[in-house]
């Protein structure tokens, strides 16, 4: 039988994209055009720094949402990728770039809701 696994409950927040450990700082690209790819943040935010993570988001039809995560490996790395790249055009739209996580506005996504027992008032737990 296989040894107990500890880890799979930070594996399933992780891939919730919730993660205490995670290391690296988190740039939210919005008002991309909708032909940009995987490649295009790729080959653009790799030019200021190393990246540990990129993805263009797309909704269940397969059609991009018009926005993307980038994460760096480096904070100073994301500081410089917001001010080169904020509202620069690319494909003729500006895009709208944030830092995500710390010190920065926490997402939505990240927050979960936790409702009491015996009817305690519901309340927000940010992870």
């Amino acid at each position: 039988s296989l040894p107990w696994q500890h880890d799979l409950f930070e594996d399933s927040l992780r891939a919730a994209g919730i993660s205490g450990v995670e290391v690296g700082t988190k740039l939210y690209v919005s008002n991309l055009d909708h032909g940009v790819t995987n490649e295009d943040i790729r080959e653009l935010f790799s030019e200021i720094g190393e990246l540990k993570r990129y993805s263009v988001h797309y909704d269940k039809n397969g059609r991009s949402s018009g926005s993307a995560e980038v994460v760096y490996l480096r904070r100073s790395d994301a500081f410089a990728a917001l001010k080169r790249y904020n509202n620069v055009l690319l494909d003729g739209k500006p895009m709208i770039i944030e830092i995500v996580g710390a010190n920065a506005e926490v997402p939505v996504s990240a927050r979960i809701n936790v409702t009491g027992t015996k009817g305690r008032k519901k309340r927000t737990v940010v992870m």
